[in-house]
């Protein structure tokens, strides 16, 4: 059985994150917005694309006010936690690489077995 968890770290100097989970109607795990398990599916979209999705568009939408709030998009990331039994694959749309790219933000992936 496989199960994944997508979050997206935010860092910067002074960061606001009371502030930030007021913005974003969240609550955060520290400096983590996690990315809901109950979104809805995507039969268009390709393998792990609504959670990045959801943390690019919160991302986003919100660009200059986190700024405002301490987030330095260069220093984020979005993490990826992959745990698997037997064979671990990923693949990435183009187009949330080059979101995460626009606003600096890394991707990291962890497989765990």
């Amino acid at each position: 059985m496989s199960e994944m968890s997508f979050w997206l770290s935010l860092y910067g100097k002074n960061i606001n994150l009371s502030e930030i989970e007021n913005l974003l109607q969240i609550e955060l795990d520290n400096n983590r917005m996690r990315a809901p398990k109950d979104l809805p599916e995507d039969p268009d979209g390709p393998v792990f694309y609504k959670e990045i999705a959801w943390l690019l568009d919160m991302a986003e939408k919100n660009k200059e006010k986190l700024t405002e709030l301490g987030v330095a998009f260069s220093e984020c990331e979005i993490w990826m936690i992959y745990y698997y039994d037997k064979q671990c694959n990923m693949e990435f749309a183009p187009d949330l690489m080059e979101r995460m790219g626009k606003l600096g933000i890394k991707l990291c992936v962890s497989c765990q077995g």
